[in-house]
């Protein structure tokens, strides 16, 4: 999203997306969970955390004020672990690839053989020329240049390939002529068990913009809870089986939600106020913990966002880090606004590209 997953994608009957049949769904694996190719059984909940914090921080460094795939067909993209995974296929016949579900980024990406630096990765790379259905764009052409490439170099190809995706809600679903990034010179903070990337943001060469209107610019998530370790998360494609400009990235790929340090001290006190129990030390990153064997009582905290009211849960602002120890989900950060993805757990979030909106719908993902 294991081996059943990919066993899901290597099914010979395929289907094409009906513009009009109303979306279809894949499995969205947590980077923590049994399904996940990351998963140690020898990390405890507080070790898992602790990483999770560590790289909330990390990506903040590879977010731009311009768009983040601006140097996209140079293969110049920088990304952490990932928080969410998909398993997908390339070509035909199809390559089997881990992908980091990227709602910070646009391009969809891999490694490809005979890179002349790749970073490195536990899986084969995918290889162009074993692929009937490769194509390689010229760099004149309009597709190369929605990824933000003004030039030509050696460093990787923008391509056209057939991309499958494994429906939980039937058979596997193929996007012939999709508009890929073949890395040929790599850099980054790759993890070995991923190898590319499904960019779910707003640009021309997102997965859900080359969608366009076979699911009518809408996609969806439903996130469990991290203590669901073995199961997995839905993101829906389609409807978003539920009902212009912003200060804050929305982002499926950072774990805790980063504000501005001035408005996070603010909230920090508000919030420490409320609360009847004694402060501890907590990882770096986390200013906000409590020392707490059972369960304590914490304020509701609702995020205002324009013409919505967001009602979070205990569940979405404060984490269990150790037998002992609790904290709070959000941090400070004074480069971007960040809401991660703790604070979306056991919502149906739902993105219309084409009316530029976001919805949050309370829901128990478990039953989704």
């Amino acid at each position: 999203m294991g081996a059943v997953v990919f066993g899901i994608l290597a099914l010979s009957t395929l289907s094409h997306i009906d513009a009009h049949g109303g979306g279809f769904s894949v499995e969205l694996i947590h980077r923590d969970s049994v399904k996940s190719p990351f998963y140690s059984p020898f990390e405890t909940n507080s070790d898992r955390i602790t990483n999770a914090v560590r790289r909330s921080f990390d990506r903040v460094n590879r977010f731009k004020p311009s768009s983040v795939s601006t140097k996209a067909v140079e293969a110049e993209i920088i990304v952490d672990s990932g928080e969410y995974l998909l398993n997908i296929s390339l070509g035909t016949p199809g390559f089997d690839v881990v992908a980091i579900a990227d709602t910070g980024s646009d391009l969809i990406w891999t490694q490809c053989k005979s890179c002349s630096q790749c970073f490195k990765q536990d899986a084969p790379l995918f290889d162009p020329s074993k692929s009937s259905t490769y194509r390689k764009i010229s760099c004149a052409a309009r597709q190369c240049a929605g990824v933000g490439g003004s030039s030509c170099t050696n460093d990787g190809h923008v391509a056209s390939e057939t991309l499958t995706l494994g429906s939980t809600t039937g058979r596997p679903v193929a996007l012939p002529k999709t508009v890929i990034g073949c890395g040929l010179s790599n850099g980054g903070t790759f993890r070995e068990k991923t190898s590319g990337i499904i960019g779910l943001g707003g640009g021309e060469s997102s997965l859900i913009s080359q969608l366009g209107t076979s699911i009518a610019g809408k996609f969806s998530y439903c996130l469990l809870p991290t203590s669901e370790t073995g199961n997995s998360s839905k993101m829906n494609f389609g409807s978003s089986f539920g009902s212009g400009e912003g200060n804050i990235i929305i982002d499926s790929g950072t774990t805790l939600t980063l504000l501005p340090s001035d408005f996070y001290s603010q909230l920090k006190s508000a919030v420490d106020e409320l609360i009847n129990a004694t402060k501890v030390e907590g990882p770096r990153g986390l200013s906000l913990c409590y020392g707490a064997v059972d369960d304590i009582e914490v304020p509701d905290v609702t995020v205002h966002f324009t013409n919505a009211d967001v009602k979070l849960t205990p569940l979405n602002t404060f984490v269990r880090i150790s037998e002992t120890t609790i904290c709070f989900t959000f941090s400070s950060n004074d480069k971007f606004a960040i809401y991660g993805n703790l604070s979306q757990m056991n919502f149906l979030v739902g993105y219309d590209t084409e009316k530029q909106t976001v919805s949050f719908k309370p829901t128990d993902c478990s039953k989704s």
